[in-house]
């Protein structure tokens, strides 16, 4: 154990660590999904599928479509239960 100090100094350091990963971690799927919504939207101009939907991601109906089958999503799953 050390003292009072060099304890909060240690949870600060790590509140920062596990913010700045949080904030890659968001960045990184942001970066992921406008980069497939223009995918999209290329391959919808070009006219190369049928279906030309890769990724869609509607929440409000919960529902995810991935690459022309639907997909429905339970939120639920993510809530604490105690």
């Amino acid at each position: 154990m050390g003292t009072r100090m060099e304890r909060r100094k240690q949870l600060k350091a790590q509140r920062r660590k596990k913010f700045c990963k949080g904030i890659i971690l968001l960045s990184t799927l942001l970066i992921l999904y406008f980069g497939i919504k223009v995918v999209n939207e290329t391959i919808i101009y070009l006219g190369y599928m049928e279906n030309p939907t890769i990724f869609s991601l509607n929440i409000r109906k919960k529902e995810l479509n991935l690459f022309g089958k639907n997909y429905f999503i339970d939120l639920n799953i993510l809530k604490k239960n105690y």
